[in-house]
C-alpha cells in the first residue's frame, strides 16, 4: 500500500494530536481524580505481587553481569576507566563483548 507525502503528513499530524491529547489529558485530569489513582494503585501493588518472583529470578540469574556494570558506571562516574581496565581486565572483556562498553 503506498501513501502520498500528504497522506503520510496526515497520519502524523494525527498521531502527533493524539499523543498530545492523551498526555494533557492524563496530567489535567486523570492524575488528581481519586478514583483513577485508587485504581492504579491497585493494579500496580497487584502486578508487584504477581511479578515478585520473576524480579528476585532475574537479578539472581544476571547478579554478576549487574555487578560488573555497576562497578564500570562508578568508575566512568570519577573517570577512572583505566583504573577499572587495570583492576578488573576480564570484567571489561566481558562487558565489551555484551556491547554495554563500545
Amino acid at each position: 500500500m503506498e501513501f502520498t507525502e500528504e497522506q503520510i503528513e496526515e497520519i502524523l499530524s494525527r498521531y502527533k494530536k493524539s499523543i498530545q491529547y492523551n498526555r494533557d489529558r492524563y496530567h489535567n485530569v486523570r492524575k488528581n481524580d481519586e478514583e483513577y489513582q485508587k485504581k492504579n494503585r491497585q493494579r500496580s501493588k497487584a502486578h508487584y505481587q504477581s511479578h515478585k518472583e520473576d524480579k528476585k529470578d532475574y537479578y539472581k540469574k544476571n547478579k554478576e553481569e549487574l555487578n560488573m556494570k555497576q562497578k564500570f558506571r562508578y568508575y566512568k562516574s570519577r573517570d577512572n576507566i583505566e583504573v577499572y581496565q587495570q583492576r578488573f581486565p576480564e570484567d571489561y572483556k566481558k562487558l565489551v563483548e555484551i556491547g554495554f562498553i563500545n
